[in-house]
Parts: C-alpha cells; structure tokens; sequence
C-alpha cells in the first residue's frame, strides 16, 4: 500500500503529547504513512523508535515549534513576521497531503489552513483538513466557529458541550478527551503524604512571574514540615534551571508530571491544562495564574465566564447545560482559583489550610462521567476511516 501523507500542525506541548497517544493507537492500524509538518521532533523520536515499521522517514520537511510558544497577546504580536516567513512554506508543504491534522493554536492554524486552501486552488489537489483539539470559542471569539466550519472538513471535539457552539451543518463530533488516554486510573493519590507539588507552568513567562510566589509559600510550608517538590516540564531537562528558576533549593525536583503528583498530597498549580490533570488524578489542587497586566485585562475583557481552571468550567457546563456568565453559579468551584493580585502566599496558605476535601472528590467523580472517555482510539479510526474514503 502507499503510504499515506499526513501533514501535521501542533505547537503546543500538551497538543504534541496528545498527537503521540493518537500515533500510538493509530500504528496498530498497520497502514503506512508519512508524517510532516510543524510539531516536536521528539515526538517523532519517541514514535520511530516505538513503531518504526509504519513510519516512513521524511524527517527534513519537519520543522520544530519551540519557538511559536508564547503568552498571552503581546507575545504573539512579536511572532508575526516570523510566521508569515514559514506560512507559505508551509502551506505549500500541507497541499501535497492526504491529510492535513491540525491541533489547538487557532491563531497560527487558522491563517495558515486558509493559506493551504488557497494554494490548493492553484494545484487542483486539496488535502482533507481536520481540525483536532478545537479552540475555545465557547469562552471567546465565537466567530472562529463558523470559519472552521467552513474551512475544515472535520471537527474533532474534545469536549461534550462544544457541538452547541458551531453551526448545525458543522462536520463535529465528540471524540472524547484527549487526557482521559494519559491519566493512570489506577493512581492513587497519597493523602498522607508531606510532599506538595507546585507546577508553575510551562512557558518561561508564566514561571517568571509565579514562580517567586511558589517559592516564598514553599518555605511557608517547609517550616510546617512538608516537602515541597517541584515538577519541571521534560522540554526543560536539558536547559540550565537556573535561569529559568533562580534558586530552587528549597524544593525536591522530578521532570515526569505524574511521577511527581503520585508522591502528592496537593497541588499548587498554574493555571492550564495541569489543573484538569491534577484535578483528574484526584490530587486536591489550587489554581494560581498571574500574566502581563495589559494581557489580563484583554482577557476579562474577551472572555465572560465564571473560572479560568478547566475542571472548575467543565463542571459549570455540566451543571448548568449551557455556560453562563452568572453571578451565582449553582455550585462552588471544584478548586480554589487565584488570579493576579490575589494571587499572594498567605492567600494560597489559607486556601490549603481550609481546603473542602470532600467537596473536591465528589466533584471530581461528577467530571469523569461527564467526560466519558478518552480520544486516541476514537480518532485512529476516524483516521482510518478517512484513508479507506481517499483511498476508493
């Protein structure tokens, strides 16, 4: 069989960890493919070196996002002219596929879809375009709903209520999420334990600006005996700490994320998908998030929702079967949330000290059955349905 071309755009981390549960179930399909694009190299390492025998090496037409990964709006206003620099590249990279996979970061994959369909008009060959991991137009810039029905060719939903937010003749489908593949359910958590794990993000502006703030709380608590531990981003281990860090001596430190939260009784955690992990693994967990104060502000702005934490606006949905920006929400969050100003030590010492255990346990189960599933086995086969429908 002829290896199908599959083009792939995912410059987030988490995105990437998920393409890699995806190609771990879609190998075992045994239809041979190419894989290129824009997404981390190490993924690819970690899969050739796992399911070689369905990869087909085209290792030169990869090109690495590292250097897209931004926060907040004025950091992407700095990665503009970098962007339209590889878009037409890319674009005339993606219209040789088959497929073209496309996952979170609407404003690079947005632009850049729109340039593949308009390069494809100049080469009479269009690749079938999924979007994967869609962005959140539920919380703001609803329009970006329309223009990926109309751009896309499938949508692949990550979360229940999405389907309400897009037009009815929209090609979207629940797939499940994407976490759900990830998380060991056999884990549990040590409640007894000293250690509190504190996760201050991913991005490099993220842990500057809350990461200090960890670190005072930290010796807070070790005076208390407990044991602070730090959780690193693997992308990190090869990178000098401490320029990114500044002295982490007060804290133990692992680079594997589940590895570290197992050894947990709580979690101090910035605001992302790690609250929805931590929340999901049944670790009690404590949102803080702090960003450019220009950033903030076009955010209260933009968005108009109760919570910023995952879990906390899942849960809301749930309860309420449509988001609502309500002054009373039926139910209290599921964690505590801290943004900006309030975002101090003794504010995130008190919160740990009054913490609603049995409220979070409950709620937790509730997030689970709402969730249903993971996403990895539903989208191999719609992946190999899409093959066999380019391949009649």
């Amino acid at each position: 069989m002829k290896p199908v071309k599959i083009f792939i755009s995912a410059l987030e981390y988490s995105a990437n960890l998920h393409l890699l549960k995806l190609l771990d179930v879609f190998s075992k399909k045994e239809i041979p493919f190419i894989l290129y694009g824009i997404f981390d190299t190490e993924v690819l390492k970690s899969y050739k070196s796992n399911f070689k025998s369905n990869l087909h090496n085209n290792s030169q037409n990869i090109l690495n996002p590292s250097s897209f990964r931004v926060m907040g709006f004025s950091g992407i206003l700095k990665l503009i002219p970098k962007f339209f620099s590889i878009k037409k590249e890319l674009a005339k990279l993606a219209s040789t596929s088959d497929i073209a996979l496309f996952m979170d970061s609407s404003s690079f994959n947005i632009p850049l879809i729109r340039s593949i369909k308009k390069h494809s008009n100049n080469t009479n060959h269009s690749p079938h375009i999924v979007y994967y991991i869609l962005p959140q137009v539920w919380a703001w810039k609803a329009y970006r709903a329309k223009i990926l029905s109309e751009i896309c060719d499938s949508l692949w939903g990550i979360l229940p209520f999405e389907c309400d937010f897009y037009p009815s003749n929209a090609n979207l489908h629940y797939v499940g999420h994407p976490l759900l593949d990830s998380i060991p359910f056999s884990f549990k958590a040590r409640q007894n334990s000293l250690k509190i794990a504190f996760m201050p993000g991913s991005r490099k502006a993220e842990i500057h600006t809350l990461f200090p703030i960890f670190k005072t709380l930290a010796k807070i608590l070790k005076n208390q005996g407990k044991i602070p531990l730090l959780i690193i981003p693997q992308t990190f281990k090869d990178k000098d700490l401490s320029v990114i860090y500044g002295d982490f001596s007060d804290f133990e430190v692992v680079f594997d994320t589940y590895a570290g939260l197992k050894q947990c009784a709580f979690a101090f955690v910035c605001s992302g998908t790690a609250t929805l992990e931590s929340t999901l693994l049944g670790i009690p967990t404590i949102l803080a998030y702090k960003t450019r104060t220009l950033d903030y502000y076009i955010a209260k702005a933009l968005v108009k929702l109760n919570f910023i934490g995952l879990a906390n606006i899942f849960l809301e949905f749930y309860a309420y079967k449509t988001p609502k920006n309500n002054p009373n929400p039926k139910i209290p969050p599921i964690h505590p949330e801290f943004l900006q100003h309030c975002v101090t030590p003794q504010n995130l010492l008190n919160a740990y000290e009054t913490f609603d255990y049995t409220h979070f346990f409950t709620q937790k189960a509730k997030l689970i059955e709402y969730l249903k599933h993971g996403s990895a086995q539903t989208c191999a086969i719609n992946l190999e349905n899409l093959i066999k429908n380019l391949q009649k």
